[in-house]
């Protein structure tokens, strides 16, 4: 199963994906961004290296963080977006997710950055439509101001569950849980 994850900075994307790894199991789980490609390029042009690849991502936000020239990471990333965009179409980063994992053995694949409707389509038509789910995180205080992502429209999935994360990370978990079993990934008697 093809798992896409949406939801505003700070939502729990990548807390999502550690429990359904956590879950399903880590051998039968791959995690995968579509921002991947940017920020492989990015880190190629810049030569970051990994300390300060994650020096970025910590502060990709921060108004008086790391920043190259006018942009922090964030920033730089939209722009490389863009260039990429305008050059290969706007749903590049699905059709290079879809390359990038045609080959992968791994049972589940876990999107954590599923966020706009256009890079999707290479995914919707790639996979089969009951292979496809979607979790869409909200959680209050977080938007999508300065970003380019957007919520996924819910026609295009047969599976789709809205998790509010306004809880606590345990109560959070549960939730995700409940996803999982209802989808039939994970039943009672798994961890």
């Amino acid at each position: 199963m093809i798992i896409l994850v949406n939801g505003p900075p700070s939502s729990g994307k990548d807390t999502v994906v550690e429990f359904i790894t956590l879950m399903i199991g880590n051998s039968k789980v791959h995690h995968e961004k579509l921002s991947r490609p940017m920020k492989s390029a990015l880190a190629k042009v810049f030569n970051f290296n990994s300390t300060e690849l994650g020096v970025l991502e910590l502060y990709k936000d921060a108004e008086n963080g790391v920043r190259y020239g006018d942009m922090n990471w964030r920033e730089m990333q939209i722009s490389m977006f863009k260039y990429l965009a305008d050059a290969y179409g706007e749903g590049i980063l699905g059709e290079l997710f879809v390359r990038r994992n045609r080959d992968n053995a791994k049972m589940h694949t876990v999107v954590s950055d599923a966020g706009r409707n256009v890079e999707i389509t290479p995914i919707l038509r790639d996979y089969p439509f009951k292979d496809i789910g979607y979790i869409e995180l909200h959680r209050e205080g977080c938007n999508y101001d300065n970003d380019i992502r957007e919520y996924l429209n819910h026609d295009k999935f047969m599976h789709v569950e809205v998790i509010d994360n306004k809880y606590d990370l345990e109560l959070f978990k549960v939730q995700v849980r409940k996803v999982l079993r209802k989808w039939e990934l994970v039943d009672d008697g798994d961890n």
